[in-house]
């Protein structure tokens, strides 16, 4: 292997390893039907969450969505979120739309979800789904 292609591969590893590969966990059902999804790949043990979710649409919006994904904010100690991004997705899975805010905007934004509605299954769930904290380090003697 020529040394350039080496280094391109040895560079790329460690990109490719952030971003995990999407385990789609259903945790409800949206009101018009469709199935709620929370990435769980996209959770960590910290109370601070940048989850990934998505939203199924049967018959698709009028704009032709079929499904959307959005990027919420989640703060689990205080019950709050806000909303990252949204994309919206065609059948053939093309992007339609894509509003991003940004987190800090999200930051400004966060507050509880409104009882009963798809944000607050997704905050409550993606707290619930997230994984253990790691174990203490050991203490060597």
């Amino acid at each position: 292997m020529k040394p350039t292609l080496l280094l391109i591969a040895l560079l790329a590893g460690p990109a490719m390893a952030a971003a995990p590969m999407p385990r789609w966990t259903a945790v409800g059902t949206g009101a018009g039907g469709g199935a709620i999804e929370i990435n769980r790949a996209s959770l960590n043990w910290r109370p601070l969450q940048r989850a990934w979710w998505r939203i199924h649409y049967a018959p698709p919006k009028r704009d032709g969505t079929v499904e959307e994904r959005h990027l919420e904010l989640i703060d689990c100690r205080a019950g709050t979120s806000a909303v990252i991004e949204t994309v919206s997705l065609d059948s053939a899975g093309q992007v339609i739309a894509d509003q991003r805010d940004g987190e800090e905007l999200a930051m400004q934004r966060m507050g509880p979800p409104t009882p009963g509605t798809t944000g607050e299954t997704v905050a409550e769930q993606a707290c619930r789904l997230r994984p253990p904290p790691p174990p203490p380090p050991r203490r060597r003697r």
